[in-house]
């Protein structure tokens, strides 16, 4: 009987164990697609201009990052300018569109998500394997007629999914569940037009759906400069 009972423990443990391989072999070849540990390590800050669609707005945006650290967005809206910062644990914004035209504090939950934007796009795996995020391989799946692998991840803004492609093991998609100010829902993002630039090879266009959003948002990212001078105060809420 204890004989049996140690096979069933090792039948059990093995297939696991060997599950939590795969992901990390996952997230290793998806490291690698993108240009390896060293490379991305080495991008401190990074900028970026957008040009952005949605129902029939075109918009342009610019955003600056200093990696794990800050992140700031300013978007150009009919002659008006929003503008999202985070610093460290705190975030504000401006957004004149909601009557909010001088500098106000962003909740907690938000700064959290918006944090979660200070890295180079396309290297979120990248930073899970480095914070030691916890990481379960769902199984492999048919997205859009593309064969991806499905990684669930834990993240300190809640949990995400990632769908990597099974031939370039580059990210296709994500998508999550966030929560702010008691209403909660689903952000789904799409990675495509991959462009190597210094030895990276990033998305340099996002698809983009979110609960707060009036409808699909298109992105096109262009300038993308990696370790430009960042000025830290802008990233200081002004007073």
């Amino acid at each position: 009987m204890r004989k049996q009972l140690i096979n069933l423990i090792a039948f059990v443990a093995i297939p696991a164990l060997t599950f939590a391989q795969t992901a990390d072999e996952i997230i290793d070849k998806n490291i690698a697609a993108v240009g390896g540990a060293d490379k991305i390590a080495a991008v401190k800050t990074l900028q970026y201009d957008q040009n952005i669609s949605i129902m029939g707005q075109e918009l342009t945006g610019k955003t600056t990052i200093v990696v794990a650290q800050s992140y700031r967005n300013d978007i150009a809206v009919m002659g008006q300018q929003i503008v999202q910062v985070t610093d460290g644990d705190k975030g504000w914004t401006i957004n004149p569109m909601t009557g909010a035209a001088t500098a106000q504090a962003l909740p907690d939950e938000q700064v959290k998500i918006l944090k979660g934007n200070a890295s180079v796009i396309g290297t979120d795996l990248a930073t899970a394997k480095d914070k030691k995020y916890p990481v379960e391989l769902v199984g492999k799946e048919k997205v859009n007629d593309k064969d991806v692998y499905n990684l669930k991840i834990t993240r300190p803004e809640g949990v995400a999914n990632y769908y990597v492609d099974a031939t370039t093991f580059q990210l296709a998609s994500m998508k999550t569940t966030v929560s702010i100010q008691g209403q909660s829902g689903e952000v789904k993002v799409k990675y495509g037009n991959y462009k190597t630039i210094e030895g990276l090879t990033i998305p340099s266009s996002l698809e983009l759906e979110n609960p707060g959003m009036p409808g699909p948002l298109a992105m096109t990212l262009t300038n993308i400069v990696f370790n430009p001078k960042v000025d830290p105060g802008i990233f200081a809420m002004p007073k």
